[in-house]
């Protein structure tokens, strides 16, 4: 459903045909080999609204791109509301203008940044990118008390993803 790419000057574009991504901002972008990417029929999940472990109330949005483009936001709490009352367009703009005015806490960075580091860490181990290995192995992280800076040591890599064994790709 979307396109991406790298521009003139090193620049990456990732299109959404989509009014509920619209322009992407206030978040980190991860690529990854794209047979990584499990097939869904929702590549655009909510991470951390069952208040798990790690997220510390804060909810983030990723966008799973078929192509191995990963987005990563804070979450848009007002455009979940609105889903259920089908808002109008000028108003999920406003609201997106909104999002991309209001900087990251640094308690959202953090949360971003482990869930990042998940991505990353399933990546180094061949293992399929879903929500639900996203979500174990930053559960892991914690329980295991790791920082986020720590998530990407070697020795740490394979701590934390052991939650996904028996679930890798076969090369």
């Amino acid at each position: 459903q979307g396109q991406s790419g790298v521009g003139g000057g090193g620049n990456v574009v990732l299109h959404a045909r989509s009014v509920r991504c619209g322009r992407l901002e206030n978040g980190c972008f991860v690529m990854v080999p794209s047979w990584l990417i499990a097939r869904r029929k929702k590549h655009f999940v909510v991470l951390g609204a069952n208040n798990e472990e790690g997220f510390d109330g804060i909810q983030v949005e990723v966008l799973l791109g078929c192509n191995g483009g990963i987005w990563i936001q804070r979450a848009m709490l007002e455009l979940e509301d609105m889903n259920e009352s089908g808002g109008i367009l000028e108003e999920v703009q406003r609201i997106r203008n909104d999002h991309a005015k209001k900087s990251c806490s640094m308690e959202e960075r953090i949360v971003l940044a482990r869930v990042k580091n998940a991505i990353e860490a399933l990546k180094m181990v061949y293992c399929r990118i879903t929500p639900e290995h996203i979500l174990m192995v930053a559960k892991a992280s914690v329980e295991q008390g790791y920082n986020v800076v720590d998530m990407l040591r070697p020795d740490v890599i394979v701590k934390i993803t052991d939650c996904t064994r028996g679930q890798h790709i076969e090369l």
